[in-house]
């Protein structure tokens, strides 16, 4: 009998959206956008190509688990430049391991925590989530608690309300700042007691922050939590956070990253991947360090969404005097009547392909938090974007959305 526990992720949201839209035709009048993925459509630096070409030999060697002598002080200087004063807290063979992309450490990460306690356990996971953080929390043979999103706390869970009884018998905390899909930033306070109650109460604080570069340019860049961290001694413990080059320079099919905190997590991260995961192949580590070296590219990724904002803001604000430009993330999380209907209505009448807000959530206690709000990707091109903008406007024009 196979292990059933991993139908439940049969019920996601890409398979909600085919669902909702099967037997609903786009207009043909208007050719078709598809705005429900974020998949970045800037491309690569030119010079990616030229160092895969002159590196082409190493495929046919068997790579390490851990990083590279240049992946790995690509990584440490990365991370001296992004959260200075943190490197201090980081030794390279230690609290650092290459990962293609994060979403397997964040689910094998939920390996790592099964048996952390005994008896029944707990995973806490906000919600809306990210698959990945799902499949890690029943990996960790945890039951899922859901901690919702809420504007009245800036789109981030209200972890200090949570039960003692909850935190007591958790196992593994996931988190995301810049948060997907609303674009919120925590603040270091938040990332502060976060750590502190992974440390009480004896649980991995796992932070995705796979969007920590994707962020507005006229505002503070998001902190971390190895800023957090910083602020709190020189420890790492309970800490890992994810970090990937998927979002940053537009490389989701490389799958490149790492993850980086508590030594001993990374310890038996290392040993799991040496023993039965994915290590990253040679060519794609000197690729990720020259582009960990390089900051330009991911400040034209971020001039390219700010540009995408401002038209947003242009076409849509007329229509909501309290629309919000994000933060951070490429994502503009819009209200609406009925996200459902929006998507449907949105397809059929201008081709437009939407992720209504309450498929990325988990109904509970008869709250869905991403209910009433499309999440609209703005990786596209500018011209893409903008006849986006137009559509959407001539939607909510005929009041079928409109509050």
């Amino acid at each position: 009998m196979l292990n059933s526990d991993y139908n439940i992720l049969k019920d996601w949201m890409f398979g909600k959206l085919a669902s909702l839209l099967e037997n609903t035709e786009p207009n043909p009048k208007y050719p078709i956008i598809k705005v429900s993925l974020g998949e970045p459509t800037l491309g690569l630096p030119d010079f990616t190509k030229k160092i895969l070409d002159l590196n082409y030999k190493d495929w046919a060697k068997y790579p390490p688990s851990e990083a590279i002598p240049s992946f790995g002080n690509s990584i440490l200087n990365y991370i001296k430049r992004r959260y200075p004063g943190t490197d201090k807290l980081i030794k390279l063979n230690k609290n650092i391991v290459p990962v293609p992309g994060t979403r397997e450490p964040l689910h094998l990460l939920g390996l790592l925590a099964k048996n952390l306690k005994v008896g029944k356990t707990t995973a806490l996971v906000t919600n809306p989530f990210y698959h990945a953080w799902f499949a890690g929390s029943i990996s960790s043979g945890s039951k899922v608690h859901w901690m919702n999103s809420l504007p009245e706390n800036n789109y981030m869970p209200d972890i200090l309300n949570l039960p003692e009884n909850l935190l007591k018998s958790s196992v593994i905390m996931y988190i995301c700042s810049p948060s997907n899909p609303h674009g919120s930033v925590a603040n270091i306070d938040y990332l502060k007691n976060a750590i502190l109650l992974a440390r009480k109460y004896k649980f991995i604080l796992a932070i995705d922050e796979c969007y920590s570069d994707v962020y507005r340019m006229n505002r503070s860049k998001p902190p971390g939590g190895l800023e957090a961290a910083l602020h709190l001694g020189n420890s790492l413990e309970n800490l890992i956070i994810f970090n990937s080059l998927s979002k940053r320079n537009n490389t989701c099919g490389m799958r490149a990253g790492f993850i980086a905190g508590d030594e001993t997590i990374i310890e038996k991260y290392k040993l799991l991947v040496s023993n039965g995961a994915s290590p990253v192949p040679i060519p794609i580590q000197k690729v990720a360090s020259a582009l960990y070296d390089d900051d330009n590219h991911q400040i034209e990724g971020c001039l390219h969404y700010d540009q995408n904002f401002e038209l947003a803001e242009k076409y849509l604000k007329p229509l909501y005097k309290d629309l919000k430009i994000p933060d951070a993330g490429f994502f503009l999380w819009l209200k609406v009547k009925d996200d459902k209907k929006a998507a449907k209505m949105l397809w059929e009448k201008f081709s437009l392909r939407v992720m209504p807000g309450s498929f990325m959530a988990k109904d509970v206690n008869g709250i869905n938090p991403g209910k009433g709000y499309l999440r609209i990707s703005l990786v596209d091109k500018k011209e893409v974007i903008e006849e986006t903008m137009r559509r959407i406007c001539l939607f909510l024009k005929m009041d079928i959305a409109q509050e």
